[in-house]
């Protein structure tokens, strides 16, 4: 489910045509199947060597790619930040049961802004009680 899944992103990302042909997804579906995923490959779960950075430019050049001699939408940036923002606070107060205190000093950021970023971006915050061992 997970191949038809990036398979689908794939074609949206490099393809502007309204519809795509068989041709085109023969010949994408013929491409995955030399290029295994990272995980089929032993690196990780959906992890391989490249950075962060190298991750996130593939990403945005598929994303201009998908748009031909168009440009992308107006408000790129935000977007995209959103989208990279959004899931690393929510680890972070994953990681730290929700104290946002603990969380915004994991993340380098004053209390007040993670605040701040939890309602823009509207971050579920789930606060863990932490057990007390006896003593």
């Amino acid at each position: 489910m997970r191949e038809l899944e990036n398979l689908v992103r794939r074609l949206s990302a490099l393809y502007s045509e309204e519809v795509i042909g068989v041709d085109t997804i023969e010949s994408e579906l013929a491409d995955a199947v030399q290029t295994p995923e990272p995980e089929a490959a032993g690196v990780g779960p959906g992890l391989d060597d490249a950075s962060l950075g190298d991750a996130m430019d593939r990403h945005l050049q598929a994303l201009f790619a998908a748009h031909g001699d168009r440009l992308p939408p107006d408000g790129m940036y935000d977007r995209v930040i959103s989208e990279v923002e959004r899931p690393l606070l929510s680890l972070a107060l994953g990681a730290t049961r929700g104290n946002q205190l603990r969380a915004a000093r994991l993340l380098g950021l004053n209390r007040n802004t993670l605040r701040k970023k939890i309602k823009d971006l509207d971050v579920p915050v789930v606060r863990t009680p932490q057990v007390r061992r006896g003593g």
